[in-house]
């Protein structure tokens, strides 16, 4: 199915257009801003950004394939063109009307950690039920969730979107351009809290995604978060009835009753549904923090799907991506290493969780040790000396047995917390090129650490 037409182009723009210079009909398939990645009869929307004008690629974006592209000054191009007054409006006012025209149900989901996992597992479960939209990746800002409404079809009967922020009234525009009919939180904690006073202003930030929601829509929150009750109250000010809770304790409305480990990579979860029924489900994932978010999509299937039961079968297909929790069994030299893959990025609960699923690997699979190679985490702030201080803490408290940190922040904590059985690494090349020597068979090892700090660059290293 065409994606845009002409004729939709022109009435979504109408108090925006200047002028265009089409001649003859043409269908879209794909909307972009990135000129690289424009694809046959594509739509390119040149923003104009802080670091960049997309004014200067159009003609990039005519070679890749692109038919039509939206501009806010005239450039020397063939394509055909809508010069209109101001293309970020532009990218919105498509957004809109997309989001318009849809009869879908949406799903709109944000969260400190775990939204990106949760939102692909959401997309695989709602593929069962109906024709699924999903956002591509991580594009959950202020252009990512509007390129995402303009890709979504007319003839989706779900629509799923990630909303990330780092500053206050981010969330808000977006939730109301996307009107969700489930608002979801997995969680919140010290995530960008460069940017916030203290954790209750990232949880006022989240509680934003409340403020799109369509009448009589469901908010889904996290039972076991410490800023539940927060949230609660939140709801309870905005005169939003339908609140729906998740997680282990708390008597929440969807409650995950009791999990037990197969194998490394291999779980059987039995929950609590809201009208009190249990499920059992086996999913492919030993990560705590795979298991704690399968129950929030239970819970959004139950209330928005039609078919359960088809969709929780769909946890059993799961594999953790590369960077996500992924599993690796790796032969070094006749060592046989279980390798945890969480390098993709980094924060407080991230790491606790991590750390807490190779421990308790290692006591349920009778592994010898457990090392873990954490690097900096970034966009802390003041509060950067503190919290890195207390994950190391937290790994000592877990008795993991050899901590390998990388960068300027873990190597200021590490001899503040820790007496023995560390070793500090200026970044993560220096450590990839060191831990062969320093892994033992039976190892568990787990790497973490902020995008920036490339901590792939050890798992690379040893395979």
């Amino acid at each position: 199915m065409t994606l845009w037409t002409k004729e939709e182009l022109l009435n979504a723009l109408k108090n925006e257009i200047i002028e265009h210079n089409f001649h003859q009909d043409f269908a879209i398939d794909e909307v972009v801003i990135d000129s690289r990645k424009t694809p046959n009869s594509g739509l390119f929307i040149a923003i104009e950004g802080e670091n960049n004008d997309g004014h200067e690629f159009i003609k990039q974006a005519g070679e890749n394939g692109c038919k039509v592209a939206i501009i806010s000054k005239k450039v020397d191009t063939n394509l055909s063109t809508i010069l209109v007054k101001d293309t970020f409006i532009a990218l919105y006012k498509l957004a809109e009307f997309s989001r318009q025209r849809s009869q879908a149900k949406i799903i709109a989901i944000t969260g400190s950690v775990g939204k990106t996992g949760t939102k692909e597992m959401l997309k695989k479960a709602f593929d069962t039920q109906g024709k699924t939209f999903a956002t591509l990746g991580n594009l959950n800002n202020h252009f990512g969730v509007p390129l995402s409404l303009c890709n979504f079809a007319r003839d989706c009967d779900f629509g799923i979107f990630e909303m990330g922020m780092n500053h206050a009234n981010e969330i808000e525009p977006l939730s109301k351009l996307a009107r969700p009919h489930l608002a979801i939180i997995t969680n919140v904690g010290a995530v960008h809290i460069e940017f916030f006073k203290n954790e209750e202003e990232i949880a006022l930030a989240k509680s934003e995604i409340f403020l799109g929601l369509e009448a009589g829509g469901f908010a889904l929150i996290n039972a076991d978060n410490r800023h539940f009750d927060f949230l609660k109250n939140r709801l309870h000010a905005l005169k939003i009835s339908k609140e729906i809770s998740f997680g282990q304790r708390n008597n929440a409305n969807y409650q995950i009753i009791e999990e037990s480990l197969i194998d490394a990579s291999k779980s059987v979860v039995t929950a609590k549904l809201k009208n009190d029924k249990n499920i059992s489900y086996q999913i492919s994932s030993s990560n705590p923090a795979v298991i704690f978010n399968s129950i929030i999509v239970v819970a959004a299937v139950d209330l928005l799907g039609n078919n359960l039961e088809a969709a929780i079968k769909i946890f059993s297909q799961i594999e953790s991506p590369a960077g996500r929790g992924k599993i690796d069994e790796i032969n070094l030299d006749g060592k046989n290493i279980i390798a945890i893959d969480d390098t993709y990025n980094a924060s407080i609960p991230s790491m606790k969780s991590g750390i807490s699923h190779a421990v308790n690997l290692k006591n349920i699979l009778q592994k010898n040790r457990v090392i873990v190679a954490l690097g900096d985490m970034l966009e802390l702030g003041e509060k950067s000396d503190a919290i890195h201080e207390e994950v190391l803490q937290f790994a000592l408290n877990k008795k993991v047995d050899l901590i390998l940190v990388a960068g300027s922040a873990f190597g200021k904590a590490a001899p503040k917390v820790l007496k023995n059985n560390f070793i500090v690494f200026e970044n993560s090349l220096f450590c990839a090129n060191e831990i062969k020597n320093l892994l033992k068979d039976g190892d568990i090892l787990y790497i973490k650490g902020s995008r920036g700090m490339k901590m792939e660059n050890i798992l690379k290293n040893l395979k």
